[in-house]
């Protein structure tokens, strides 16, 4: 008897670890990687905010080398003593920006130290040169390509940081705007300003110059586009910034409005509006600092939604600890549903994490993940790597005349168009933006490449998804920039994809609907 006694205490001993101490343990488990997951994510917002402080400096940066580059090209045919005071200031202000201490420590963070020393490097042996000692052009070139390395340290920030990582669609299409597309305005307005004050300071033009002149003009309106295309997004993403966020000033068309008029030069058969180079640069200097107000404003809204995630984590992680005491007690089936629950979440947040929610196309961060290996696949294959960006032709105006929910409705049909091409092994497609697009493939040459894209375009075209707005094809079309990834396993991806956006403005610069290639 005592025996048996003894073996149903043996077997219920053994019932209750099970029903107990195990589902604790796995409870305990779960919940701790529960509460590492929100110390990783109060870790990772507050890295963003860091981020964004960075980002913040290397925009006023970009700001003041712009207005040294246009204020030397009127300096450079000379009798501008406060011109050139005017740059002397400006390029203490640049180095001292580069230089705060506090600033230089968050650059470590991110592992762009070298990077920043190589644009003061750069930056003092420009300022070091003496108007006279190179040609204009030169010159301009040459500030022009520093500015081009600060955009480009702005894209480095936004990736070291997790910026362009960010999971909430209003926060990171707001993220985007700041980063890339205000930047990208102004530097293309601050083009504009430099080029014109110093061909107003020397009083001729030449036709060629008059064309260079005229394509950053087109980049100034395409990048506007652009922006009012991402407020769309970030409003439908998030109504509550309706009213507490404009990207672009309401007044900002009529502002710009000047920067294209003619300007008088001393070919007498060109009769326009006579401005001096200095009335000339303020104009321009004050579209600029239009732009100002809503970055500033875009960046305190995005720290402070940031700052309130930060809050909310550790809150989150404050309420799992407390929770892991209390749910010990529950039983186990609680504590198996609980885990099985969370297993599945984590699941679906991975799927989510890499796909567009409104096309089921994969989305920026895949593709940022995707291109180093399927660059290394084609290494192996013996084949070439492309890259086809893809633009839906007046889609602003396809919204404005059909309703958003038409545009939705048409961005999915596009998307399975697209999708329908792309079936082989190594073809990827992946939703970049609002209403632009991007294909992965591999061929093996160019021609072969062009062919594949063209499909794209027309089986996009066979939809016959009317769009009246869109002349003259009354349908609704697409564009592509075409560019062959270069022959090296280290290939830096922003550089090629500003290549198939030179080539997609191309395409819409030529009339749209079609595929033109980057050379």
């Amino acid at each position: 008897m005592s025996l048996s006694h003894s073996q149903r205490r043996q077997a219920n001993l053994k019932r209750y670890l099970l029903a107990t101490i195990l589902p604790i343990i796995f409870l305990s488990l779960s919940l701790s990687l529960q509460i590492y997951d929100q110390i990783k994510m109060y870790s990772f917002t507050k890295t963003e905010i860091k981020g964004i402080e960075v980002l913040e400096v290397l925009y006023n940066s970009l700001i003041d080398l712009q207005k040294i580059r246009g204020y030397s090209q009127i300096s450079f045919w000379g009798g501008h003593d406060k011109v050139d005071r005017n740059i002397r200031d400006l390029q203490q202000q640049f180095l001292e920006r580069l230089n705060k201490s506090e600033w230089q420590l968050k650059v470590e963070e991110f592992q762009l130290k070298s990077e920043v020393e190589q644009i003061k490097k750069k930056a003092a042996e420009l300022f070091q040169i003496k108007t006279g000692e190179v040609q204009e052009k030169t010159l301009f070139d040459k500030y022009t390509r520093l500015i081009t390395d600060i955009l480009q340290l702005l894209q480095l920030t936004a990736a070291h940081s997790y910026l362009i990582l960010d999971p909430d669609l209003d926060t990171y299409y707001l993220i985007d705007v700041l980063d890339t597309q205000i930047p990208y305005l102004v530097e293309a307005i601050g083009r504009v300003r430099g080029l014109e004050s110093g061909f107003l300071a020397k009083r001729t033009i030449s036709p060629e110059e008059k064309e260079r002149l005229n394509i950053f003009r087109a980049a100034i309106l395409a990048r506007i586009e652009s922006i009012k295309n991402a407020q769309d997004t970030i409003n439908k993403a998030s109504s509550g910034l309706n009213n507490s966020l404009q990207l672009l000033p309401e007044n900002f068309d009529a502002t710009m409005a000047p920067l294209f008029l003619k300007q008088e030069t001393a070919d007498p058969a060109d009769t326009g509006i006579h401005r001096t180079p200095e009335d000339f640069f303020t104009l321009a200097t004050r579209c600029i600092d239009t732009l100002s107000t809503p970055y500033q404003t875009g960046i305190a809204l995005l720290t402070s939604r940031l700052e309130t995630r930060l809050q909310k984590h550790l809150l989150q992680g404050a309420c799992i600890f407390l929770g892991t005491g209390i749910a010990i007690i529950l039983l186990l089936y609680f504590n198996r549903a609980f885990f099985l629950y969370d297993q599945k979440l984590h699941e679906e947040m991975a799927h989510l994490s890499i796909t567009d929610q409104l096309t089921g196309l994969y989305n920026r961060r895949h593709f940022y993940e995707t291109f180093p290996r399927e660059l290394r696949k084609t290494f192996r294959n013996g084949e070439r790597l492309y890259i086809a960006l893809l633009d839906v032709d007046n889609f602003k105006l396809y919204n404005d005349n059909y309703g958003h929910p038409a545009g939705d409705h048409a961005l999915k049909c596009i998307a399975r168009a697209m999708t329908d091409v792309l079936k082989r092994a190594g073809d990827y497609c992946f939703r970049i933006g609002g209403e632009e697009f991007c294909c992965l493939f591999s061929e093996s040459d160019m021609e072969k490449a062009t062919q594949f894209a063209n499909r794209i375009r027309l089986n996009i075209q066979e939809l016959n998804l009317e769009h009246k707005a869109n002349i003259p094809h009354g349908m609704v079309t697409v564009s592509l920039g075409l560019v062959m990834v270069p022959a090296d396993p280290d290939a830096i991806l922003e550089q090629v994809m500003t290549q198939a956006d030179k080539a997609l403005y191309r395409a819409k610069e030529s009339g749209r609907n079609r595929c033109e290639i980057f050379s």
